[in-house]
């Protein structure tokens, strides 16, 4: 794969949350991020967005590979760390909840960023609505 704007706009949304961490960790004044449960609920809808909403359909395959199946479980494994961080900071009201979220929220974005540097490009699909696109003097339709 390379990188696309759905990467473009992942690493956006991640700038967001790490300035919305950053201004908590100082203290800040601004509303909603100026407390723990706003801080964690910021990152949390903004990591949903940044991670979920602009994630790549190709991890769904059936045949996966030995680095596929690894990346897999590290995500799972982050994203359970996230949620786990979450629920501390947004019931607890717990400082290191929102650190835990925010850490594996980064490290959620860096492995998929990494993923889709260094993984081959996905070859075009082939199917009949397709093929007239790819070759024209073949068509399937009469």
């Amino acid at each position: 794969m390379s990188l696309t704007w759905r990467d473009a706009a992942a690493t956006l949304v991640a700038g967001a949350y790490t300035l919305v961490y950053v201004l908590y960790l100082q203290g800040t004044d601004a509303p909603i991020i100026d407390s723990t449960r706003g801080a964690a609920a910021t990152i949390l809808i903004l990591g949903a967005f940044g991670g979920c909403a602009l994630s790549s359909p190709d991890v769904y395959q059936r045949d996966r590979t030995v680095a596929q199946r690894f990346y897999i479980m590290l995500a799972i494994l982050l994203g359970v760390a996230a949620l786990a961080g979450a629920l501390v900071a947004l019931v607890g009201d717990a400082a290191a909840g929102v650190g835990v979220l925010y850490y594996a929220t980064i490290a959620l974005w860096f492995i998929a960023t990494l993923r889709h540097i260094v993984s081959a490009p996905l070859p075009p699909p082939l199917t009949r609505d397709t093929h007239e696109v790819i070759d024209p003097h073949r068509t399937t339709r009469s």
